[in-house]
């Protein structure tokens, strides 16, 4: 059985003057340079941390993922001192397995970045590129058998409907992406 745990209170923001402030999450540090319609907004890194407690679970038999649904643009995600991932990417899901980086007490630094750089799509646009952690960071506790977390911060599952000409039929294609020893899927429609 899986289990979710928002990480979206009490974090630590240090931004580009250095200072450090407490945040909750969505955030971002250009919500006021980036509306204010100059096109000068600060684009760079800052840094974010956090503590938590570990969850409850059983090494033998369960994993535990830190999810994160969105940081622009590029993000370094730290745990105990250990690096557990680097995404580049703003808008899309990544995910990491930190069971064995866990204690019962963890320190999690993200650094995000906004910086124009040449391997982060889109590169222009007419919108503000903020910079933060916008969306939500989850902790979750998975079976060792589960569909697969680490596929490009997909779910693990691919539905696909296939329309007849007319309309009225469809077939359902279902794939799924497992990781573990788990001896079969089942779907049910």
């Amino acid at each position: 059985m899986r289990s979710t745990t928002k990480l979206m209170k009490n974090w630590q923001f240090t931004g580009p003057d250095g200072k450090t402030a407490a945040v909750d999450l969505p955030h971002t540090w250009n919500n006021i340079d980036g509306q204010d319609g100059g096109n000068d907004y600060w684009r760079g890194t800052c840094i974010y941390k956090t503590r938590f407690a570990a969850p409850a679970f059983d090494k033998n038999t369960q994993q535990v993922w830190l999810q994160f649904e969105g940081v622009n643009a590029s993000a370094k995600v730290t745990l105990n001192g250990v690096e557990a991932a680097r995404h580049d990417g703003g808008y899309s899901t990544f995910r990491a397995d930190v069971t064995a980086l866990l204690a019962d007490s963890n320190e999690l630094i993200v650094e995000a970045d906004n910086s124009k750089n040449d391997r982060v799509y889109p590169q222009k646009a007419d919108f503000t590129f903020y910079g933060g952690i916008y969306r939500p960071v989850h902790l979750l506790v998975v079976p060792k058998a589960h569909f697969a977390l680490d596929y490009h911060g997909a779910p693990g599952l691919r539905i696909t409907p296939v329309l007849s000409a007319d309309l009225k039929t469809a077939e359902i294609h279902a794939e799924a992406w497992v990781t573990g020893t788990a001896q079969s899927v089942q779907f049910t429609l």
